[in-house]
């Protein structure tokens, strides 16, 4: 629930801090020094680095890459609230990526979650209910819910076979690593729309979200997610757009109200209910 409640808090954060930096280059930097930071926890672990640590912490990392590229492109497009509810869709595609990769069929909460949250998707996004649209910073996040998704899977699986402290190290450099060429070769070369304006507010942004959301955060849950079920952490994870939408709400003064509102308590109700029951709960628990 703590990791819940850090990252619900962060979509905020993160929307103020792209008025003073670039996309690419606020999750590359990002991720590079929250690496430098877990590194030793890294270097201090007795056995050198296994094949398949190796591997997982690669694969890991990609994902997030993918996720948090996607998300943070997608932020500047769209508003804290409804990035976070559309990014907590990945509570539904979990079962949904776990029944496409075991090729099980799916629960039937699953398919009802599922339909709860695509509703919930239409009522907040349909500018004729009072949306805005599902425009390209939407199509953004629900790539992102997809790749978290896959993330919560995949961590489940590598933190089961390898070293903990090493996998959240791994995961969090790979990130960090991928980013420097987009950065340098998309955001700048070629899109020309790479910014840095170091103000106090990015500052504190930054802290935030290297210290926090991201060397701890990921720490903690390379550590903890292994004690649980994916269904469980992925139920857990619900709380974080709860946690975003009061955040806007504090800080910005962003409301959900009339169809908006409607269609984010359907999406909070579809993941619930996706996660009541999952086909490999009986065998994980």
């Amino acid at each position: 629930m703590g990791l819940a409640l850090i990252w619900g808090s962060t979509f905020v954060v993160i929307k103020g801090a792209l008025d003073d930096v670039s996309p690419l280059l606020l999750v590359t930097a990002r991720f590079l020094i929250a690496g430098a930071i877990l590194s030793p926890l890294a270097l201090t672990v007795p056995r050198g680095f296994s094949r398949e640590t190796l591997q997982g912490g690669a694969i890991l990392g990609t994902l997030l890459f993918l996720g948090f590229w996607f998300q943070t492109t997608g932020m500047e497009h769209t508003t804290p609230s409804r990035s976070a509810f559309i990014t907590g869709t990945a509570v539904i595609f979990t079962p949904i990526l776990s029944v496409l990769l075991a090729i099980r069929r799916p629960s039937v909460t699953s398919v009802c979650g599922a339909a709860l949250a695509t509703g919930g998707l239409w009522l907040l996004t349909s500018p004729a209910e009072g949306g805005h649209g599902f425009g390209r910073g939407e199509v953004l996040t629900l790539l992102c819910a997809i790749c978290f998704a896959g993330h919560i899977l995949a961590l489940d699986h590598w933190t089961r076979r390898a070293d903990k402290r090493r996998i959240a190290f791994l995961q969090v450099a790979t990130v960090g690593i991928l980013g420097i060429l987009p950065t340098i070769f998309v955001e700048h070369l070629w899109l020309d729309r790479l910014r840095f304006n170091p103000t106090p507010r990015l500052l504190v942004a930054m802290a935030i979200m290297v210290l926090l959301a991201t060397a701890l955060a990921l720490f903690v849950q390379s550590i903890v997610q292994s004690w649980t079920t994916p269904t469980r952490a992925a139920v857990i994870f619900a709380m974080e757009p709860v946690f975003a939408a009061i955040t806007a709400w504090f800080i910005d003064g962003e409301i959900l109200a009339g169809a908006s509102l409607v269609g984010a308590l359907l999406i909070f109700a579809g993941m619930i209910v996706a996660e009541l029951r999952q086909p490999w709960a009986a065998d994980a628990e």
